[in-house]
């Protein structure tokens, strides 16, 4: 009797083995897929959210503004002769190097082309620290 049930459960384990490994495989590619695409999510994206100034923003005279909720970008080179587009509500700074240009609202009518600053070479983007996970900025 004993040598019935191990060639009965037999089929079973190993079909329950076969399950179990389908179960663990998929779990670690899904976990491995997640950890992979966490981030903006768009590879095009030219700001690089973990790398903010937090806690300003750049006003209207290039002068860092403090406010809590406002987080700001590194320079981003910029071509005058490239189309960039916005998907957010921001502040985009254009800078000549270190010298400051102007800064600009956008935040009407998103996603939208920004505006070209011939003498420009670089921009910083000042946004909201809530659309941290959302905003980009993406040559057209």
């Amino acid at each position: 009797m004993l040598s019935w049930k191990k060639k009965t459960l037999r089929p079973l384990e190993a079909t329950m083995n076969k399950s179990l490994k389908l179960f663990m495989i998929t779990v670690l590619s899904v976990t491995v897929l997640a950890a992979c695409g966490s981030g903006s999510g768009n590879a095009d994206n030219l700001i690089d959210t973990g790398n903010v100034t937090e806690g300003s923003w750049v006003g209207y005279n290039g002068d860092e503004v403090a406010d809590e909720e406002m987080v700001t970008s590194e320079l981003i080179p910029y071509d005058p002769d490239t189309d960039y587009e916005i998907n957010r509500s921001s502040y985009i700074s254009y800078f000549n190097g270190d010298e400051f240009i102007e800064t600009k609202l956008y935040g009407e009518d998103l996603p939208l082309t920004i505006d070209s600053v011939d003498e420009a070479d670089g921009i910083k983007v000042s946004f909201n620290q809530y659309n941290k996970d959302a905003i980009e900025l993406v040559e057209k």
